[in-house]
């Protein structure tokens, strides 16, 4: 019998709890540490042996949940014994692991401070927790082999779920009232948590929605609960102050990227990693046009044409020329790459990325190099001024669903069918009558015109803008996003875009520790959901093609 599976789960599970006992986390949850890391270590467990609870007998599965317990458990306890040990002979490990305290260890099993400096730290003491281990690995693995089960698999088939349908429909609005209620003066919450957790249960309302979306039946139902969830989103705005506008409002700008490369590299599937250019683009053009004082070239192109270092362009005239200036980078960009696939085109575009943003840094006299661009021009409306977080994240949600809405109308269309097949087979699409020139050059330049189009509102919302804004790590949370959400998905972009910009955010105020549980959450989730929180129905098809025919076959 194979244990190949367990190995590999229990090393997994070993190197996420090391992490966590290296970073200091048994030291927030006090007595509960190791059943919480023993949880972790259960859930990726369950994760695990899930698929293989269809496909595989009984017995293996079992037999892989024990040992990936074993294995997690013994080396988790031998690492504690080893740090145990050492404190014991009066090493200071500090210096080196500053998290490594008596403290530390003494959360994780179950000594005093003062019995781990003593070395009273042994394997008999680890027994209980190494058992622990085992055991929830064990009751993930059950919960996986119950829930694949054919007669629960029946079961959940017979069931009416059109109440419980209306109770997730209605659990998003929920949630928006309890964010208006949060809202009231009277309701005293206790200062700064109070506007944390407001934020936090928008994000929730948000995503909740979009899953209820999803889970209702096309038709009259969706239209209904998609003119509700509208309503609640154009809602928040008005809920939220302005810290929890401001992180809404990057979210909905990142969404706009997000979409955008989603046709990329979603629909056409061309991995593209300077993503980040077309943004850049588009902010530094609105920039130019709205502050030509920051720029010595605008600002001697102006006085050579007898006028003054005055706004030339208006938020408004400068939408379409963002969008037009980030999909002609597009069809430049794509020119070059045409004849390059997978990993090849990655690179290629990896290097574009950077280009653009060495370009903005050296380029002193038209960008003003690494001093940016100063007080970038807010929008305006009859006057008013809409540089405020409240409004820019209303023009984030508006940019957003114009955005949605364009992108699920060429998903629809014959192009998005095309770029669908080249996403297939290039050899296959070009062989059935598709141009792949032009179809690859329609899919870079809708992608880059949408990331103008964000980058335009970026600008206006930061004021001021530096070649720094514009790293290839922008690039890579873009493409996290719609891995995260769905490839192929629009509501997933969203789900992504809140997961990824709005929780990081939500979990400042824990320091160092919403990094890691933000990292923990993506490793369970690739584990769990590698298709995403949303996917289409295409990718969730693809990526689970076994389970259905197995499931059909039951």
């Amino acid at each position: 019998m194979s244990m190949q599976k367990g190995l590999k789960t229990g090393l997994i599970a070993f190197a996420l709890l090391t992490y966590l006992i290296l970073i200091g986390t048994p030291q927030r949850l006090a007595g509960a540490a190791f059943p919480m890391l023993a949880l972790v270590a259960g859930v990726l467990i369950f994760g695990s042996v899930r698929r293989d609870a269809v496909s595989k007998p009984a017995s293996q599965v079992l037999v892989n949940g024990l040992v990936a317990g074993l294995v997690s458990g013994m080396l988790t306890a031998g690492l504690l014994l080893f740090f145990g040990t050492l404190m014991g002979r009066g090493v200071n490990i500090q210096p080196v692991l500053d998290k490594m305290v008596p403290a530390n260890l003494a959360a994780l099993s179950g000594l005093s401070p003062d019995g781990v400096q003593a070395g009273a730290l042994s394997l008999i003491v680890l027994v209980p927790r190494i058992v622990l281990v085992v055991l929830v690995g064990l009751l993930g693995t059950g919960l996986a082999l119950a829930l694949s089960s054919g007669a629960v698999r029946r079961w959940r088939a017979s069931l009416n779920l059109s109440a419980a349908r209306w109770l997730i429909i209605a659990l998003p609005f929920v949630l928006l009232a309890v964010v208006v209620w949060m809202g009231d003066p009277a309701v005293k919450l206790g200062g700064t948590s109070k506007g944390t957790l407001r934020l936090l249960v928008a994000l929730i309302a948000t995503g909740s929605g979009l899953f209820a979306l999803r889970q209702t039946r096309p038709g009259r139902e969706q239209r209904v609960v998609a003119v509700l969830l509208a309503a609640g989103t154009v809602l928040l705005p008005f809920t939220l102050d302005q810290f929890q506008n401001s992180v809404m409002g990057i979210v909905f700008i990142f969404v706009m990227m997000g979409l955008g490369l989603n046709i990329v590299v979603g629909f056409a599937g061309l991995l593209d990693l300077g993503y980040v250019a077309f943004f850049a683009i588009g902010a530094y053009l609105y920039g130019l046009l709205s502050t030509p004082a920051s720029s010595t070239f605008m600002t001697t192109l102006l006085a050579g044409a007898g006028g003054t270092p005055n706004p030339v362009v208006n938020f408004w005239m400068a939408i379409p020329l963002s969008m037009l200036a980030g999909a002609l980078g597009g069809i430049l960009l794509g020119i070059p790459v045409l004849r390059l696939r997978g990993d090849y085109l990655a690179i290629v575009t990896l290097g574009f990325g950077e280009i653009i943003r060495l370009f903005l840094l050296n380029l002193e006299d038209v960008t003003n190099g690494p001093r940016g661009l100063l007080k970038v021009a807010h929008p305006t409306l009859f006057g008013v001024d809409l540089g405020n977080p409240r409004d820019v994240f209303i023009l984030a949600l508006i940019g957003s669903a114009l955005v949605a809405f364009v992108a699920t109308r060429l998903n629809d269309s014959r192009l998005g069918r095309a770029w669908v097949a080249l996403r297939e087979d290039e050899d296959v699409a070009q062989a059935t009558g598709i141009h792949l020139v032009r179809t690859k050059l329609l899919a870079f330049a809708f992608g880059a015109m949408f990331a103008g189009l964000a980058g335009q509102l970026y600008a206006a919302r930061q004021t001021n803008i530096f070649p720094d804004n514009f790293s290839l790590f922008v690039s890579i949370d873009a493409l996290a996003l719609i891995i995260v959400g769905g490839m192929g998905s629009l509501p997933g972009v969203v789900l992504g875009a809140i997961a990824l910009k709005g929780l990081p955010e939500v979990l400042r105020g824990v320091d160092e520790y919403r990094i890691l549980t933000f990292a923990a959450l993506l490793v369970v989730m690739m584990i769990a959901r590698p298709e995403g929180l949303l996917p289409s129905s295409r990718r969730r098809r693809e990526l689970h093609e076994a389970d259905t025919s197995l499931e059909e076959a039951t």
